[in-house]
């Protein structure tokens, strides 16, 4: 596993870039992303362009023998563009426009803006596209961070003509979200409101279909955007790798990881931890999108176990671990020391450079963790929208994958697979699908041919129970018959059991199928998982 940093030349003049070229060479560093927040360093007016600047510094960093990863600034509009075009900002679900001075402040529906940030990204690959040095690209950063709902009017206009798209006629979509509750039937496409919050003395909230199917537009968006961007790149760049830093699913789930890495070379994420199991289960769930290399594109360089967590990451398979940051930053949002560099504030070298030294010197060069998992786990993006969107029934669904699941697995040191869709299943010994709430016919076909081949399923009790528009099924899957032995005319219930397990019931060829309740917590699982896995 190589390792790289995260470096600001436009921060600092000029003739501080080779002491710093300097010590990131010295500390064992062989790449440094870069440009990822300076569109108005680059395009300070509009059509009028500053390359000089970068030119030397991807030179200079050549000279060092550093390799950059450069990144498209487009997460940072500039202010120019914030006042000729005020549409490109989004609205927040208060009804708020979201504005100028922080970052994130587009809105993905925007015409205006996907035409201005398409145009830097379009005049970057053209005289960065063939740079010897430049080894790879990022995409922006951090897709459906600090904006992941956007209720302006660019966004009501898009939200509409791919309601229009999906549902063909207005009737159709009527039937399916049975908008015949409490009179909400409509007409026209127009008339379907944006998700956000109703104001009212007695609480009140959208209609659940409503509110999936604007997830699913706000990750489809952003999934759009990003490949409009990689496919300016592919124009100019040939073969060299394009990913971008997805955030944690805690934080940045409003995305499909599985279509927004589609198109892309790399997965990429950030991650912010100090738990093991945590950190574990964010490198097995990149390298399980679409079976592509991952690289962990942040990762703070002032945790007080980075010796530990890096080795964490190197074992998962991670090619390439990006620090950040080199330096502190003296202004801005993020001053001060923080934690999360290299450097101090005076230039000397933190705690942790030596660690990253070290590691360069001797950990490098190891291999990957070689052992085949057994056990994999299914992680389902649109059951986790359905949970954060119920107001009856909310559950915190990354969460309790992370900390519930995954980590009685970790603890128990077994390697785990994480898999997005049906056609990823295989042969592992043991299959967990916790809290999918969304009923799929191709799942459910792969899970009843999954047991009848041998293996072990364990399930929970909220297994399908809606529909993929959100709706409450009106009759048990057969899955429930066919693997559970499940006769009763009703959907399992799953509060108020008094034991985790609910069922289990054995199948052809030893394969076997549990249902658990929902609410088991850490414990329940661990013991549930040490017998399954005891099994033969």
């Amino acid at each position: 596993m190589k390792l790289g940093v995260a470096y600001y030349p436009e921060h600092h003049k000029p003739e501080q870039w080779p002491i710093d070229y300097r010590k990131i060479k010295e500390a064992g560093i062989e790449r440094i992303r870069i440009a990822e927040f300076a569109w108005a360093c680059l395009e300070p007016e509009e059509g009028r362009y500053e390359w000089r600047w970068l030119d030397e510094a991807i030179a200079l960093a050549t000279d060092f023998g550093l390799q950059v990863v450069l990144c498209t600034p487009t997460a940072c509009p500039p202010i120019w563009l914030v006042e000729q075009h005020p549409e490109v900002l989004p609205v927040h679900r208060s009804g708020k426009t979201v504005g100028f001075g922080a970052r994130q402040h587009r809105s993905y529906s925007s015409p205006k803006y996907i035409e201005y940030s398409m145009r830097i990204v379009e005049r970057m690959a053209e005289r960065y596209g063939q740079h010897p040095n430049v080894v790879a690209w990022q995409l922006d950063n951090e897709f459906g961070g600090e904006t992941k709902f956007d209720y302006g009017e660019c966004s009501r206009r898009a939200f509409h003509l791919y309601l229009e798209q999906k549902y063909g006629t207005i009737d159709e979509l009527n039937e399916r979200w049975g908008t015949v509750f409490w009179s909400q039937t409509y007409r026209r496409f127009e008339q379907i409101p944006l998700p956000a919050p109703i104001e009212s003395d007695v609480m009140m909230w959208q209609h659940p279909s409503l509110e999936l199917e604007f997830a699913r537009f706000s990750s489809d968006v952003i999934v759009r955007y990003a490949n409009r961007q990689t496919d300016a790149l592919r124009r100019h760049i040939g073969d060299r790798p394009i990913t971008t830093n997805a955030f944690m699913f805690k934080y940045g789930d409003s995305v499909d990881w599985i279509r927004l890495f589609e198109k892309l070379d790399v997965v990429g994420m950030d991650i912010y931890s100090d738990r093991p199991h945590e950190i574990a289960f964010y490198c097995d769930a990149s390298r399980g999108v679409l079976a592509k290399p991952f690289w962990m594109m942040e990762y703070g360089a002032g945790t007080s176990e980075l010796e530990r967590d890096i080795g964490i990451v190197r074992e998962r398979g991670c090619e390439h671990f990006y620090l950040f940051k080199m330096k502190p930053f003296p202004w801005g949002q993020e001053q001060g020391a923080g934690g999360d560099e290299m450097l101090t504030l005076t230039g000397e070298p933190s705690a942790n450079y030596g660690v990253v030294q070290r590691y360069s010197r001797e950990g490098a060069a190891l291999p990957a963790s070689s052992g085949q998992a057994r056990v994999a786990l299914f992680y389902h993006f649109e059951s986790s929208w359905s949970y954060r969107i119920s107001v009856a029934d909310r559950l915190p669904y990354p969460e309790k994958i992370v900390d519930n699941v995954y980590r009685a697995l970790y603890e128990s040191g077994e390697p785990v697979d994480v898999l997005y869709t049906p056609g990823q299943i295989a042969d592992h010994e043991a299959l967990l699908v916790p809290y999918h709430v969304l009923y799929d016919p191709e799942l459910e076909e792969r899970l009843i041919a999954y047991v009848r081949a041998g293996g072990k399923l364990i399930v929970t009790s909220d297994l399908f129970r809606k529909n993929a528009d959100n709706v409450f099924l009106t009759e048990v899957p057969r899955l429930f018959a066919e693997l559970l032995d499940w006769q009763e005319n009703n959907f399992v219930q799953g509060r108020g059991h008094a034991e985790f397990v609910i069922r289990s019931h054995g199948g052809e060829r030893g394969g076997r199928a549990w249902i658990v309740a929902r609410d088991g917590g850490l414990e329940d699982w661990r013991m549930l998982l040490s017998e399954v896995l005891a099994v033969e």
